[in-house]
């Protein structure tokens, strides 16, 4: 507890899932925060910043702002200096849209997604960042996802648009080293949050090595980390918490350990996944 106490966080599009749980984990951890999102989850922002002050005690503003606009951006920039004099951390956690057939994906859907994704990550990072620059330290924090590596053939605009965000934070983390200030991804695999069908979900977690979904502390975990002192010598990186899906999700399942027949190896198979074994142990 108290990692993060006394630092100002920033996290934008704050009403979403994602956005909800690292600000809640950085509440506990006392930081004091910046909820942004758009007018259609302004109700959302609101009461998020009521429930935070209530169960954590710490200080929360909010605003609605649309930071796909440079002059937007640049107002709430101000506005958070004028409340707390210093911007210590910025989580960018934005998205909308970007999924569907390829062939029914029409230009309005495509700009929105490139719009809230990866444009407002350039407009915060490029005017919080200056801030940040100015008093020579800061945490950047751009929540991306293993599509951005890895491609999806049913959101194209989507992982094109979290590649573009793993690119920007390299790049971001070459022009704001001199100043101190670090920029790191977060890529985020498969969770519980999406409501996949039985079939697809199975699917999915057959392609995970620890064979079950992410929860909500297997992201804000990292989250915390990447926004301490602990991770000051680490930018310029895109941090997978995706239980390495993205490099087991490409191994035909007959190589998989649970898979194969493993007496033609001499390897002795478990009945109790590995995991859960460490945990029933550490539990114990």
């Amino acid at each position: 507890m108290d990692r993060l106490k006394d630092k100002v966080a920033v996290i934008t599009q704050a009403g979403s899932y994602f956005g909800r749980a690292v600000a809640q984990a950085y509440a506990d951890e006392g930081a004091k925060l910046y909820l942004q999102d758009w007018e259609e989850r302004s109700d959302v922002i609101q009461t998020l910043a009521d429930q935070i002050r209530s169960n954590s005690g710490v200080e929360v503003f909010e605003g609605v702002w649309d930071i796909t606009s440079g002059k937007e951006t640049l107002r709430m920039t101000s506005d958070i200096i004028k409340n707390y004099g210093k911007i210590d951390i910025l989580v960018n956690t934005a998205m909308e849209g970007g999924h569907g057939i390829l062939f029914d994906i029409r230009e309005p859907e495509w700009d929105v997604c490139i719009d809230r994704g990866l444009k407002s990550y350039f407009l915060t990072c490029q005017y919080i960042g200056e801030e940040m620059a100015r008093v020579g330290y800061g945490k950047i924090i751009n929540i991306t996802s293993i599509v951005g590596k890895m491609g999806s053939a049913g959101s194209v605009p989507w992982g094109a648009c979290r590649g573009g965000v793993d690119a920007l934070t390299y790049g971001l983390a070459q022009s704001l080293g001199e100043y101190g200030v670090r920029c790191v991804g977060l890529a985020r695999g498969a969770t519980d949050s999406t409501p996949y069908t039985e079939e697809a979900r199975a699917a999915r977690i057959a392609k995970i090595p620890f064979k079950r979904l992410g929860t909500e502390k297997d992201i804000t975990g990292p989250a915390i980390f990447l926004a301490t002192e602990e991770s000051d010598w680490v930018t310029g990186s895109v941090v997978y918490a995706d239980a390495g899906y993205a490099h087991a999700a490409a191994t035909d399942l007959e190589h998989r350990a649970t898979e194969f027949p493993l007496k033609k190896r001499g390897t002795k198979h478990l009945d109790t996944p590995r995991e859960k074994e460490a945990l029933d142990q550490f539990k114990s």
